[in-house]
């Protein structure tokens, strides 16, 4: 019995010390091997008074068969204090308010439990000088999870000088391992969510479109998705990867919209396509000027959509103003929009009803040398609070730059309205 309290005891004070790199852990050939530690993994999960509703939820869930094995295995736990903080998060408490574990439905809790779990491999978080192990690396791992609904997210691990994050986690994970005869189990502060959030919607392949026009959105979490919409129409639609959908132009499309894609996970926040009116389509409508640079109104050798655009000789602080002939307010606009294709790295500032070109009044925008830039600045960037009574009727772009910008440099801009 001594014996057993003596191992027991050099058990607990190594995985103590691990972290600060114990003479314990160096003086042990084996690491992870049935020298160190002569539990298994699962049993130190039952043995561990800390993690408590972590094993609760795998007996609840059934998986004690599937884990309790001698298999390798490397787990990521959150502490109790951590996962009945969540579990109180999500509403699943007992009528009390106290978090209650069985109230998660068992297919969400066998999701949850094996989020947490890598199977087939032992990797420990903390390095020790002159010990060779498999130490656990940044990187993307998959879990068990991941083995039976593939849309989940992969495990996100990041360790830096020690410290263990998981998924992007906020606090930091103590990077504490503790070790088994088969494994790992790192003991986390945060819970580990492998579903896809909501969707969203970074870009759109064009900034106009007519119905029948197959456009390319381009965003993050698209999975399973249920409906792609433009206003309130539902599109055809096929989704290419996780980052983009082709989606058609419905036949009712009426020049301007709200895209939303709509997942089992959620919905993205709204993208605007179409305008509802056009400064400039292949002709100003109005008139404008510029300086620092010859300015082409109507330029063929590239454009976005129809047959000009305009053509701009963008010198250092260069710009052009263009008026419109039919007087607009903001309180009617979300959105100023155009497609600008610069032939060399550049930044522009934007304003509208202003030729003086201040910058306080405006908003700059990065474009990407080589493409069409497909820009959408909100009214509200451009401080329409300072236009007496909201009416605006023109917009001004300038090179913002400067001593960067070479004489070579061309800006073509095409497709200029409001929606």
């Amino acid at each position: 019995m001594k014996n057993i309290y003596n191992k027991l005891k050099h058990i607990a004070v190594c995985a103590i010390l691990v972290v600060t790199v114990s003479s314990c852990d160096n003086s042990i050939e084996d690491i992870g091997g049935a020298q160190q530690n002569y539990n298994t993994a699962y049993g130190l999960l039952m043995a561990n008074s800390n993690l408590t509703t972590f094993v609760k939820a795998i007996q609840l869930a059934g998986l004690e068969s599937t884990l309790n094995t001698a298999e390798d295995f490397t787990y990521f736990v959150p502490n109790d204090t951590t996962l009945n903080t969540y579990l109180v998060a999500n509403g699943y408490v007992n009528e009390l308010g106290y978090p209650d574990i069985t109230k998660v439905p068992v297919e969400d809790l066998k999701q949850l439990v094996l989020s947490h779990v890598v199977k087939g491999v032992k990797k420990r978080v903390a390095k020790l000088e002159g010990v060779e192990a498999d130490y656990l690396e940044t990187g993307e791992y998959a879990t068990m999870a991941n083995a039976i609904n593939a849309d989940l997210y992969l495990l996100g691990i990041n360790v830096t000088n020690g410290v263990l994050k998981v998924n992007g986690s906020d606090k930091d994970a103590p990077g504490l391992d503790y070790y088994g005869t088969n494994g790992f189990v790192n003991v986390l502060s945060n819970v580990i969510v492998l579903t896809p959030p909501a969707p969203v919607i970074t870009s759109l392949s064009q900034v106009l479109a007519s119905p029948g026009d197959v456009i390319t959105i381009t965003g993050q979490n698209f999975v399973k998705v249920k409906k792609v919409k433009f206003g309130s129409t539902a599109a055809t639609f096929t989704v290419v990867s996780k980052t983009q959908i082709k989606a058609t132009v419905p036949a009712d499309f009426n020049s301007f919209g709200l895209i939303v894609v709509e997942t089992e996970f959620g919905v993205s926040a709204p993208s605007s396509i179409g305008v509802k009116y056009l400064l400039y389509e292949d002709a100003l409508k109005g008139w404008g000027w510029g300086w620092g640079g010859d300015i082409t109104w109507q330029s063929n050798e590239k454009v976005s959509r129809g047959t000009y655009s305009i053509k701009k000789v963008a010198e250092a602080w260069s710009g052009l103003f263009m008026h419109s002939d039919l007087l607009l307010n903001t309180a009617d606009y979300q959105f100023v929009k155009m497609s600008i294709f610069p032939n060399q790295s550049t930044k522009i500032m934007v304003t509208i009803n202003s030729d003086t070109g201040d910058s306080s009044k405006g908003t700059t925008v990065t474009l990407i040398p080589g493409q069409w830039n497909n820009i959408s600045i909100p009214i509200s960037d451009l401080h329409p609070e300072l236009i007496p009574g909201g009416n605006f009727d023109s917009v001004f772009v300038q090179e913002f730059s400067g001593i960067t910008i070479t004489p070579a440099s061309i800006l073509y801009i095409d497709d200029i309205g409001f929606l």
